[in-house]
C-alpha cells in the first residue's frame, strides 16, 4: 500500500481539516497469560479524523510492528482530502500494512456515515439484525489461580453479567488434564454457551484429540488449536473433526482468505476488521465464505471502538436462513482488564441478557469520552 491515501481534496465543509494518531496503553494489574504467551499491558492504535464541519471519525488497530508508522504515514496525508474519495483509494489498495489500513478505513467510515447522518451499517447494506449475542472471551490464565479454579470464577462472574456464552483460553497445561478440568467446569458451572481457543497450542495430533473430546463436551467450535502461521494447515484438521473448526483472525485481505476457504481450512472464518483492512474486508472475506459454503463469525479482541465497528459489521452480515446453529454471527466481547473497552466510551456498550444492541445513531454510533482518551495516551 502507498504511505499516503489519494483522496481528492477539497475545500467544502466535508473535507477532512485534521487527523491524527494516537497510542493508548493501559498496564494490567495482573500479568495476561495465553497457551503461547503472555501481555503486561492492553494497547492500541487510535485514529482521529475531523471534517471541517466538525464531525470526527474514530478507528482502531492493534499495536503491532509496522502499523503505527504506517498508520502516521497514512494519515498525514489525509488533510483537505474528501473522505468518500479517500475511503474508495484505500479499498482499492491491497499491499502494505493492512492493520493500519483497518484503523484508517474505520475511521473514514465513521467520519463518512456521520456526515450523512446515518449509521455506517447503511454504507454497506441493509440491517440484517438489531442486536447479537455475546460471548464472554476468557481472561487467559492467571499466575494467582489454577486454571480450573479461575475458569469456575470467570464462568461465575460472566453469567452474573448477562453472559449466556463463554469462549475458554486453553492450551498452556497438559492436554489430559485441560481435557480433564473442562469436563469439571461444564458439568458444574452455569449452562453456557461455549467455545474453545487453542491459541496456536496444539499440534495436529493433540488438536484431534481436543476437538473429540470438546464435541462430546458440546462445544460450539474449537478455534484455532494449530499455530497460525501456516492456516493451510487447517485443512485436515477440519475434515476429521465433527465439531467446527473456527480461524483466520490474522487474515489480512480478500484474496489471502480465498485459497483458505475454497481448501476447506475453516468451518468458521473470523476476520477482525482491525486487521484486514476494515469492514469491507471483513464482509468480503464473508462473502468468500457464504460462496465456499463456510460461515463468519468476526474475531473481535481490542478496545471499545473495534468493538463498535465489530457490531455494525454484524448489522448487515447475512446469513443463510438453513444455517447450523453454530453459525449464528455473535459478537466476540474480551472481558479482561482493558478500559480501552470499557472505560472510553461515554456510553459503554453493555450486554444485557446474553445480548449487546447494536447502535443505530450517525457513524459508528459511540462517543469518545475526551477524558479518558487523554488519560490512557502513551
Amino acid at each position: 500500500m502507498s504511505t499516503r491515501v489519494a483522496g481528492r481534496r477539497s475545500m467544502r465543509s466535508a473535507s477532512i481539516d485534521s487527523a491524527e494518531v494516537l497510542v493508548l496503553s493501559h498496564r494490567l494489574s495482573e500479568t495476561r497469560i495465553f497457551g503461547t504467551g503472555s501481555n503486561v499491558t492492553r494497547d492500541s492504535i487510535v485514529v482521529r479524523v475531523e471534517d471541517r464541519g466538525g464531525n470526527i471519525g474514530w478507528g482502531e488497530t492493534y499495536v503491532v510492528a509496522g502499523a503505527l508508522a504506517a498508520a502516521r504515514e497514512l494519515v498525514a496525508s489525509l488533510h483537505g482530502c474528501d473522505p468518500e474519495a479517500a475511503a474508495a483509494d484505500l479499498a482499492r489498495e491491497t499491499g502494505g500494512n493492512r492493520w493500519a489500513a483497518g484503523a484508517i478505513s474505520m475511521a473514514l467510515d465513521d467520519l463518512r456515515a456521520r456526515q450523512r447522518g446515518v449509521a455506517v451499517s447503511a454504507l454497506y447494506g441493509t440491517r440484517q439484525r438489531d442486536r447479537v449475542r455475546a460471548y464472554g472471551s476468557s481472561r487467559g490464565y492467571r499466575a494467582s489461580l489454577s486454571p480450573e479454579a479461575a475458569w469456575r470464577e470467570e464462568a461465575a462472574e460472566l453469567w452474573a453479567g448477562g453472559f449466556r456464552a463463554m469462549k475458554l483460553r486453553i492450551g498452556r497445561d497438559p492436554l489430559a488434564d485441560e481435557i480433564a478440568a473442562i469436563e469439571r467446569l461444564v458439568a458444574d458451572a452455569p449452562p453456557m454457551t461455549w467455545m474453545a481457543d487453542g491459541n496456536g497450542a496444539y499440534d495436529i495430533e493433540a488438536s484431534l484429540v481436543l476437538g473429540r473430546a470438546l464435541e462430546r463436551l458440546g462445544f460450539r467450535w474449537l478455534e484455532e488449536p494449530l499455530p497460525t502461521a501456516d492456516y493451510a494447515a487447517y485443512a485436515p484438521l477440519a475434515a476429521g473433526l465433527a465439531i467446527p473448526i473456527a480461524g483466520g483472525e490474522t487474515l489480512e485481505s480478500i484474496a489471502g482468505a480465498a485459497p483458505l476457504l475454497a481448501g476447506g481450512a475453516f468451518d468458521i472464518v473470523q476476520p477482525d476488521v482491525s486487521i484486514c483492512g476494515g469492514i469491507g474486508g471483513v464482509l468480503g472475506i464473508a462473502g468468500l465464505a457464504d460462496a465456499a459454503g463456510r460461515f463468519t463469525v468476526p474475531h473481535a479482541c481490542n478496545g471499545a471502538i473495534a468493538l463498535a465497528a465489530t457490531l455494525q459489521v454484524l448489522a448487515v452480515l447475512p446469513v443463510a436462513a438453513d444455517a447450523p446453529p453454530w453459525a449464528e454471527p455473535m459478537l466476540e466481547h474480551d472481558v479482561g482488564e482493558n478500559p480501552i473497552r470499557s472505560d472510553l466510551l461515554v456510553q459503554p456498550l453493555l450486554v444485557d441478557d446474553g445480548w449487546m444492541t447494536i447502535p443505530d445513531g450517525p457513524g459508528l454510533g459511540i462517543e469518545v469520552d475526551a477524558a479518558v482518551l487523554r488519560r490512557l495516551a502513551a
